[in-house]
């Protein structure tokens, strides 16, 4: 069962990514811009890791502990913040509304599932916090790149930015609001990390 569950989800999450890359193409957008998205890149990292687990379901190890933690804790803050920020921002039809249920939603509740109810659970040392690099690697990446490439992001069927989320508008929302934005997200990302840390060292509780 833990095979199935961890291969629907990379199946699902698989479909999604390139079915919205081939849209992406398909229709001259960036792609640049298509990866640079959060929940592109947490869906990818999940893709990756729930291959790795189908193949060995009781996979550990250092490298492994930290693959893991980056992508549960990614995948968790974009189900949550689109659930209750990005939610009803974009204007999706056909394909596209599919792969944006599945993106935001469907994969981010199987992935937690997932970890919580399906033995064997990787057993995430304390090292595994070293994925919190990831975070921070992406939102500095994200401002660094806004500032450089001005690249253009639709944030609403009316609304562009050079950032993929408008909370990260520099040009809108200033330079403190934004730095004052990143070290709430930064924490967050901490608080989440932690709780998965300490839910797989709690091997005997069942969830």
């Amino acid at each position: 069962m833990t095979r199935l569950w961890h291969g629907l989800v990379a199946v699902l999450a698989a479909v999604a990514l390139v079915g919205q890359a081939v849209i992406t193409i398909d229709q001259d957008r960036s792609f640049a811009n298509f990866a640079s998205y959060f929940t592109i890149e947490s869906n990818l990292l999940v893709l990756v890791t729930s291959v790795l687990l189908v193949l060995r379901p009781d996979r550990g190890g250092t490298a492994f502990g930290v693959l893991r933690l980056a992508s549960l804790t990614a995948i968790t803050v974009t189900g949550l913040v689109y659930a209750t920020i990005l939610a009803g921002n974009g204007d999706f039809d056909g394909a596209e509304w599919w792969f944006d249920k599945i993106f935001h939603y469907v994969v981010p509740v199987m992935s937690v599932i997932g970890f919580v109810a399906f033995r064997p659970r990787t057993r995430l040392a304390w090292t595994a916090m070293w994925s919190l690099a990831f975070p921070v690697a992406w939102l500095a990446y994200t401002l660094v790149r806004a500032e450089v490439a001005e690249p253009v992001f639709v944030l609403t069927p009316t609304t562009t930015a050079a950032v993929p989320y408008g909370f990260l508008d520099v040009a809108e929302l200033g330079g403190l609001t934004v730095s004052a934005i990143c070290a709430v997200m930064t924490a967050g990302f901490v608080v989440i990390a932690s709780i998965y840390v300490r839910i797989s060292r709690a091997s005997d509780v069942r969830l």
